[in-house]
């Protein structure tokens, strides 16, 4: 499975309302990102549809600030490796003779690839695919459901796209079994953290 995170994430509803939702977070090579919001079995608040845009928000901005940990680290590298003092020397060396440093092409090499990481998260991030999901007897259709939720890039206004399961797999590229939530994870679990604030401090 490419589940690379899964959590409960709690927020505040209309009115204020302590309201909690089930974020399931896929990332495979070659695929988009997904993320999987459920509708809480227990003391959900706020329904998933009803605050859609609030989560989607919420959860796209801690997305973000784990590719800006990523960015951190490819400028402390830099920084660390006085990465242009490197490339000075090996301009250098190669005037001089035709052996080349060794140490300075793993340099370059290792930068390139930070920086390719960062280039496919980004690309990852602007292409997040959105699914909700609602399991058996928890939505207005008794088997349960699952929508494609797309956003407008400036209010944030969401438009459902109702699909099967099937669907949702063929569409993302990712097996039916990564999208099925078992009901136990729709539990309110006493103790367990469900703030962004929370999960952001594991990531980094």
């Amino acid at each position: 499975m490419a589940i690379k995170q899964e959590f409960i994430y709690s927020f505040s509803g209309f009115s204020g309302v302590q309201s909690r939702c089930h974020i399931r977070i896929l990332d495979d090579q070659d695929k988009p990102l997904v993320v999987v919001c459920s509708q809480m079995a227990t003391k959900p608040g706020t329904s998933v549809t009803n605050a859609a845009e609030i989560i989607a928000q919420d959860v796209r901005e801690f997305l973000e600030r784990d590719n800006a940990t990523l960015m951190s680290a490819i400028q402390n590298y830099i920084k660390k490796s006085r990465f242009t003092k490197i490339l000075d020397d090996l301009v250098k060396q190669l005037k001089e003779s035709k052996n080349l440093t060794v140490f300075a092409l793993e340099s370059v090499k290792l930068a390139l690839e930070y920086r390719e990481r960062h280039m496919e998260r980004t690309g990852k991030l602007n292409g997040l695919v959105w699914v909700e999901h609602y399991a058996a007897g928890l939505g207005l259709a008794p088997r349960g459901s699952y929508a494609i939720v797309t956003f407008d890039q400036d209010s944030w206004t969401p438009n459902w796209d109702y699909v099967s399961l099937v669907t949702v797999a063929e569409k993302t590229g990712y097996p039916t079994a990564d999208f099925e939530v078992p009901l136990v994870a729709l539990q309110v679990q006493p103790g367990v953290p469900g703030d962004l604030a929370h999960k952001a401090a594991q990531v980094a």
